[in-house]
């Protein structure tokens, strides 16, 4: 048996390499593929190929398979596996055709900070998904390598939903495999109210140890307000904070202070991260989102401030949506933007851009930008670039030598 490349072939027939193709496929040319990109056929028929076309056979570049089996094909060429695919199932969609109107076009993969890293292809994963494969897709560390962050989706011309998919598959895998601290934050999180696990005892003594600064420093009189019953605002805290780094508690609370403004901090349930949304939970999402709900209940709250941290604010947002949209009419939503926008429109506070000098560029949340905007229909960028040049008058969109 001869085996010899399609593109060696053509140069030297002066014709295509689809014109090959579609000479096998017609059955003029008797030849079938071999593994790569070239053909197999017999010492007989490369011949009379050679011969009809006026080829030297040995300048041509070709690879002998020494013998060849009762079926005809070369004994050192075995025939790929055959694998079966399993039935296809609504696990991660309820309809599973969806996935069939996948183009196959490249522009997620192009599109995906992480294409490439351990074979991570978004295209791949819907095949899988289409063809049954699911077990290994939810097996494999893809899902959790993506991080969500909506590029593929908002690069694909069919607009197929492959970061739903990616949370259904995180969802689908057993909670004790969610790699790293995950399920164990979201677990903390049920049982005690923050994911770190901090007692109720040591974030009021916090609190009121850094209120305590803050009186005796920058805003004299100042106390942080925990479980002031009518307060106007709602303030969820990420508990990274309390936990690492407190001080940065503070520059809120400077906000709240210049801007005269009624808030408080509840005392139980007061973390602002929702891991649920991270490990695909969507029942202890919905849990935790709820307590939120309860918190803005219990103290009679007017208006909840979704947290900074653009998971944590897309994650609130999105379970007030799904599974409390009666309950939140009853209450204003504000995300950061949209309260710093109201105290500098409304002079309640002002802010002095002599202070930041450096040369300075602002970079766009995936969870406040494309995604905000394409599950509820608004988007805040040019919201944070307008307060940017509040504070900072040499700002610039192109980050280069940017400081900030």
């Amino acid at each position: 048996m001869i085996v010899i490349g399609v593109g060696h072939l053509a140069d030297h027939l002066g014709v295509h390499r689809n014109t090959i193709r579609n000479w096998i496929r017609e059955g003029k040319l008797p030849a079938r593929s071999a593994p790569g990109k070239g053909y197999m056929l017999k010492e007989d028929d490369f011949n009379k190929v050679c011969q009809e076309f006026g080829l030297d056979p040995a300048r041509l570049k070709v690879r002998r398979l020494p013998s060849r089996s009762p079926g005809g094909l070369a004994s050192d060429f075995a025939a790929p596996e055959v694998r079966s695919i399993g039935p296809r199932s609504t696990r991660l969609r309820p309809n599973p055709q969806w996935a069939d109107a996948c183009l196959t076009c490249g522009s997620c993969a192009s599109a995906c900070p992480l294409s490439g890293v351990d074979g991570l292809d978004p295209r791949k994963a819907l095949r899988m998904v289409t063809l049954g494969l699911e077990d290994e897709l939810i097996e494999s560390q893809w899902p959790w390598k993506c991080t969500l962050c909506g590029k593929c989706e908002d690069a694909c011309p069919m607009n197929l939903e492959l970061v739903a998919m990616f949370r259904a598959v995180r969802g689908l895998r057993p909670r004790d495999q969610v790699p790293g601290p995950l399920h164990k934050g979201v677990q903390m999180c049920l049982n005690r109210g923050n994911n770190l696990g901090i007692p109720r005892e040591d974030f009021l003594f916090l609190l009121e140890e850094l209120g305590q600064e803050l009186a005796a420093g920058e805003c004299p009189g100042f106390t942080v307000p925990v479980d002031r019953q009518g307060a106007n605002l709602l303030v969820t805290v990420n508990s990274k904070e309390p936990f690492g780094e407190p001080d940065d508690l503070k520059h809120w609370w400077k906000i709240f202070h210049a801007a005269g403004e009624s808030w408080t901090v509840p005392s139980q349930d007061w973390e602002g991260v929702n891991w649920g949304l991270f490990t695909g939970d969507d029942e202890a999402m919905r849990t935790l989102v709820g307590r939120v709900v309860d918190n803005m209940r219990r103290l009679d709250c007017k208006t909840l401030l979704l947290p900074e941290c653009g998971h944590a604010y897309y994650a609130t947002r999105l379970g007030l949506q799904k599974w409390f949209a009666q309950e939140a009419q009853g209450f204003e939503v504000l995300s950061i933007f949209d309260l710093l926008l109201r105290y500098l429109r409304e002079g309640r506070i002002r802010v002095d851009p002599g202070v930041h000098r450096q040369l300075t560029t602002y970079h766009d949340p995936c969870h406040y930008t494309r995604k905000s905007l394409k599950a509820f229909g608004q988007s805040y960028a040019e919201e944070g670039r307008w307060i940017t040049r509040q504070c900072c008058p040499d700002f610039v969109e192109k980050i280069g030598r940017a400081h900030v």
